[in-house]
């Protein structure tokens, strides 16, 4: 029997053989075919690739934890069964038990009435975990784009709501659309360029850095200001290629401002009442006990921002049309908010001159402001009122549709930051005027500006004094 099993072993050399018995029998002439009892006593498991292979012991203590069983043969004889595992077979997860995932790594239980479960464990007390692994969609020339960085946090988001209770009927005609989002990028994206990581075709080789098939770790907490407000902040870290890898490299910041919506009304209408605040808390108590912290229970987003006491101030002064094509929609052919950063690239292009030289080299903006007054479709061209800061390379866009200019017709606000120099490692460049300039009386002085009927005095937010008709 050894000598058969070192045969057998040389002749799979990789692969993980997996012996399932020294048996001992009664009638020792025939081995495997005529015995009528075999006692299970041990296993050895070898291993090809490594020479020290050893044996598994069978005993804790005065414990038995393998026993004699009375095992009818087949009539074919015994036959030892040889399977290559993968290459990675030391990060396989054992399938888990029922009622089991819970311990020192978290819990990975579904929410009541959820029929999916979180993607990987959680812990209370700890930020929401999620992975994504990078795609050539998600890539440009330069590396990582913003708009995979937000669609992986949409994805981090849209899992965690495998731990809210899918029980609340009530919810299924509520939506959570943005109010605002605020990103920044961080100097170490800029590393997963192509220049920077020639891998060709060695995606998965163990040297190489790129970001295709590179893993990315998001981690989200929650705050709740006011019902029905919802904030959120995610970071969003590099892993390497192997999931499991205790590398953490930021690569970019977000935070999110959501309001609570029943999208069955025309129009549809914040969330208002004693009945939705408590349908609301019975489907988000995982998160809220879980996952939130009291640092993001603030009303106003630019609180949570360091202020420059620095006014926006524009040189320059462009509009054009812009139509919003389907590549631009979500599910419901509205705007994406995703896309942001790709849509700041038409605008931009179109604009020509100064505008346009923001956007060569590099095609994102290291930093974003969104502000989303109201729905935008696929299909509609709106008019793009552009203002940039030459200096600063900051601009400012407010977006309505075409030939109509009203503060009430605005149906997106942006403020884009597109200078990497002199830039902090945690990429910190948003301030708390660039989250105010989205807001609606700043958006309602840069629209008058626009339309030709007044220059609005300066702000601390704002200031037009510098821009030629």
């Amino acid at each position: 029997m050894t000598a058969s099993l070192r045969d057998l072993s040389s002749r799979t050399l990789g692969a993980a053989v997996v012996i399932a018995a020294v048996a001992a029998v009664d009638d020792r002439t025939s081995l495997m075919r005529r015995s009528r009892r075999c006692h299970l006593t041990t296993l050895r498991f070898m291993i090809a690739e490594r020479p020290d292979s050893g044996w598994v012991s069978v005993r804790a203590g005065k414990a038995e934890l393998v026993v004699p069983a009375d095992i009818e043969p087949p009539s074919g004889g015994w036959k030892v069964l040889v399977k290559e595992l993968p290459t990675a077979w030391r990060r396989l997860a054992l399938p888990e038990l029922p009622g089991a995932g819970s311990g020192a790594e978290g819990t990975a239980e579904a929410g009541p009435g959820s029929a999916v479960r979180p993607q990987c464990p959680q812990q209370k007390g700890k930020p929401y975990i999620f992975y994504r692994q990078v795609n050539f969609v998600d890539t440009k020339p330069t590396g990582l784009r913003m708009s995979a960085c937000l669609a992986a946090m949409d994805d981090c988001r849209t899992d965690l709501f495998s731990i809210c209770d899918q029980t609340v009927q009530s919810f299924r005609k509520v939506t959570d659309p943005f109010v605002q989002v605020a990103i920044e990028l961080r100097p170490a994206i800029r590393q997963l360029g192509r220049s920077a990581t020639p891998d060709g075709l060695l995606y998965t080789h163990q040297d190489s850095k790129g970001v295709v098939l590179s893993w990315l770790r998001l981690e989200a907490q929650f705050g709740w200001p006011a019902f029905p407000l919802r904030n959120e902040e995610q970071t969003l870290f590099l892993v390497g290629k192997q999931q499991d890898s205790q590398q953490r490299v930021p690569l970019a910041t977000a935070r999110f401002a959501e309001c609570l919506v029943d999208d069955s009304q025309q129009p549809a209408s914040a969330l208002s009442g004693a009945g939705w605040e408590q349908d609301a808390e019975k489907f988000f108590a995982r998160v809220k006990s879980d996952h939130s912290t009291e640092e993001l229970a603030e009303r106003h987003l630019h609180k949570l921002y360091r202020e420059s006491n620095k006014p926006f101030a524009p040189t320059q002064f462009k509009q054009v049309s812009w139509l919003m094509s389907h590549s631009f929609g979500d599910l419901w052919s509205l705007l994406y908010h995703a896309k942001t950063p790709e849509l700041l690239w038409d605008v931009n292009m179109l604009a020509g001159g100064s505008f346009a030289a923001l956007v060569k080299g590099e095609p994102d903006p290291q930093a974003m402001v969104v502000n989303l007054p109201k729905k935008m479709e696929v299909g509609t061209v709106y008019d793009v009122f552009c203002f940039l800061d030459e200096e600063a390379k900051k601009a400012c866009y407010v977006l309505c549709p075409s030939g109509q200019a009203s503060p009430s017709d605005c149906v997106l606000a942006v403020v884009a930051g597109y200078s990497w120099s002199a830039l902090p490692a945690d990429g910190r460049s948003l301030t708390s005027e660039d989250i105010q300039l989205v807001d609606s009386v700043p958006r309602r002085s840069l629209l008058a500006f626009a339309s030709g009927s007044e220059t609005p005095k300066a702000s601390k937010v704002l200031d037009l004094s510098r821009l030629q008709r």
